[in-house]
C-alpha cells in the first residue's frame, strides 16, 4: 500500500490511502499498516515518539483507518474465518474403521475407532438386519489417552460379551423383541448378512455408523438347485474344474433345507450338497417314511459328477449327526463323518426305513421329562431311553479307514451329547477307527461363525418351545473354533481344496 508517498505491502494485497484519510492523531507520521495473521499493526516511520504518546496514537490511527476502509474489514473477516477453519482442521477427526467391511463369515473383522475424546465411554452396537427382525449385540468401551478403541485389544466394560474378542459383537448377537420367540434364523438361500454398526457417546447420541456385510457364499461359488431322480437339495460348486473334496450336509428333525453350512464349506473350496430328506418339495412329509436308499442315491449322484472326488464326507447336526453315523455303517464310500451333537441311536420319534422296512429303534423314557423356564428339555428323555441291542448302530460295519469327528456341546439341553459321544467313541476306538472328539461350551445347534445362537427353538416336530441350551456369546465363540477344526479334519481326510481367491478386489 502507499502511505505518505511510500509503497508497502499488506499481505498479498495493496490499497491506497489519500491524505484526507490519514489518522488525525498523527499529522507528521508516515504510517504503514500491515496485515499479519488476521490482525492490523500500525508502525510509524517518523522520529521516535514517547511511549505514552505512541499508546494514544495507535488506537486513534487504527479506528480512523478502519472507519474509512471496508476492504480492510473484509480482509480481517476472511482471515479470522481462515484461522478458525485451520484450528478445526487440526483437531483429529473421529473415525470408525472396519477392515474388511465386506467378508466371508469365517474371516475376522478388525474394528477400531480413533479421534475420540480421551478417557470417555462409548457404546458400540451391532445390528443384524434379518427377515425375522433385528438381532443385536453391544459393548461399552473406554477410549484411551489417545482417543482410540481397538476391539482386538480392548475388552468391554459391559455388554453382550466379555473378555477381549475381536469378533465378540458378531458372536453375541441375540434376537430383539422384533423376532418372534423360538424362530429359527433361516439362511436358505444363503443371502449375505447385513449389519449396521453404531457408535453412541455418553449422552446416547449416535456419532458414527458403518455398514458391514458377512457372506455365507463366495460370489464365485455356484449355487445349483438339485432335482435328480429322487434327490432334492442344493449343490454348491467352487470355481474351476475340480476335482473338489466332496461333502454331503444334512440337517435334523426340523425338516426342509438349510444351506448355511453348505455355502460356508463351499466358500473354502469344497463341493457340497446340502441335502433335504423330508418336508421339502415332493419329499415325504414324515421322517419315518424316508428310506436309507435315498441317501445312497445322493452319494452315488455326487460321486458321478466329473468335478467331484472319489471320496465323500457326511456332516450332520442334531438328528443329521445321528444319521451321518448310521450311514457310515451302510455305505463304504463315506470316508469321513462329522457328527455335531447327534444321538447314539434311533428312537420311536426318529426312525427311518431300510428297503421299505422300519429300522430297529429304542424307546424313549418320558418319565424324565423336564421343563426349564417353561421350555421343554429333551436330553434326559434320550439319555435314559431303552435301546435293545438290535437297535444299536453296528459300528463294526464301518470301513476301517473311515474317520469320525464328534462335536459335542457341553450345555446341550436337547441331546445328552457328552454321554452319546463317549458311548460311540469308546466302541469306535476299540474297533481301531480314527476318532476325533471336540468338547466345547455351547448349545445344541453348532453352526458356522456369525450364525446367531439358538438357546431355544420352536420345534415343529414336538409342537413346543424346546430348550437347546448355551449362552449366546460363549456359544458364538465356540462356533468359530469348532468350524475351523472341522475344516482341518475334512482337509486331512478328503484332501486340501484349492483356495478361492478373494472377491473384494472385484467389488
Amino acid at each position: 500500500m502507499i502511505v505518505g508517498g511510500r509503497r508497502r505491502n499488506v499481505g498479498t494485497r495493496r490499497f491506497r490511502m489519500t491524505p484526507d484519510q490519514w489518522p488525525a492523531a498523527s499529522p507528521t507520521a508516515n504510517a504503514h499498516l500491515h496485515m499479519h495473521s488476521g490482525s492490523l499493526r500500525l508502525r510509524s516511520r517518523a522520529k521516535p515518539t514517547p511511549a505514552a504518546e505512541k499508546a494514544s496514537i495507535v488506537p486513534s490511527a487504527l479506528s480512523a483507518t478502519l472507519a474509512h476502509s471496508p476492504a480492510i474489514l473484509r480482509q480481517m473477516s476472511r482471515a479470522r474465518h481462515s484461522h478458525s477453519a485451520t484450528v478445526k482442521s487440526s483437531l483429529p477427526r473421529m473415525q470408525l474403521i472396519v477392515e474388511p467391511a465386506d467378508s466371508l463369515v469365517h474371516e475376522v473383522v478388525h474394528i477400531s475407532l480413533s479421534g475420540l475424546p480421551s478417557s470417555r465411554n462409548f457404546r458400540l452396537e451391532l445390528r443384524l438386519l434379518h427377515s425375522n427382525g433385528i438381532y443385536r449385540s453391544y459393548g461399552v468401551f473406554r477410549s484411551d489417552e489417545c482417543g482410540s478403541i481397538d476391539l482386538a485389544k480392548n475388552k468391554p466394560i459391559r455388554g453382550t460379551y466379555s473378555a477381549t474378542r475381536p469378533m465378540g459383537l458378531f458372536e453375541s448377537v441375540a434376537p430383539t423383541d422384533q423376532v418372534k420367540p423360538g424362530w429359527y434364523c433361516k439362511c436358505t438361500p444363503p443371502e449375505p448378512f447385513n449389519y449396521n454398526l453404531l457408535v453412541f457417546d455418553e449422552a446416547g447420541k449416535k456419532i458414527l455408523e458403518k455398514k458391514i456385510v458377512k457372506r455365507w457364499l463366495h460370489p464365485e461359488v455356484q449355487r445349483i438347485e438339485i432335482q435328480e431322480g429322487k434327490v432334492r437339495g442344493t449343490m454348491f460348486k467352487p470355481p474351476g474344474d475340480g476335482p473338489f473334496p466332496t461333502v454331503i450336509d444334512i440337517s435334523g428333525t426340523g425338516g426342509g433345507l438349510h444351506e448355511q453350512k453348505g455355502a460356508a464349506l463351499a466358500s473354502r473350496g469344497f463341493c457340497v450338497l446340502s441335502l433335504a430328506f423330508f418336508q421339502y418339495k415332493d419329499l415325504p412329509v414324515w421322517m419315518n417314511n424316508v428310506d436309507l436308499q435315498y441317501f445312497e442315491e445322493a452319494i452315488n449322484y455326487m460321486n458321478s459328477l466329473p468335478f467331484t472326488g472319489d471320496k465323500v464326507a457326511v456332516q450332520g447336526v442334531s438328528f443329521g449327526g445321528t444319521l451321518a453315523i448310521l450311514l457310515a455303517t451302510r455305505f463304504p464310500r463315506i470316508a469321513a463323518v462329522v457328527s455335531i451333537n447327534g444321538s447314539f441311536n434311533l428312537d420311536e420319534a426318529t426312525f427311518l426305513k431300510e428297503n421299505g422296512v422300519d429300522l430297529p429303534y429304542g424307546t424313549l423314557d418320558f418319565s424324565h421329562n423336564e421343563y426349564l423356564n417353561g421350555l421343554y428339555v429333551h436330553a434326559k428323555v434320550v439319555r435314559y431311553s431303552d435301546v435293545p441291542e438290535k437297535a444299536q448302530f453296528p459300528l463294526e460295519r464301518t470301513q476301517p479307514n473311515t474317520a469320525f469327528r464328534f462335536v459335542s456341546s457341553l450345555d446341550d439341553l436337547s441331546t445328552p451329547t457328552v454321554f452319546c459321544t463317549n458311548f460311540l467313541t469308546e466302541k469306535l476306538k476299540k474297533l481301531g477307527r480314527k476318532v476325533e472328539v471336540h468338547y466345547l461350551p455351547g448349545g445344541h445347534l453348532m453352526d458356522p461363525p456369525c450364525f446367531p445362537a439358538h438357546p431355544t427353538v420352536f420345534s415343529s416336530f414336538i409342537a413346543s418351545h424346546q430348550a437347546y441350551g448355551g449362552e449366546d456369546s460363549i456359544h458364538g465363540a465356540s462356533q468359530g473354533v469348532a468350524w475351523e477344526k472341522t475344516i482341518s479334519f475334512l482337509c486331512k481326510n478328503l484332501g486340501r481344496p484349492t483356495k478361492i481367491p478373494s472377491y473384494r478386489a472385484k467389488l
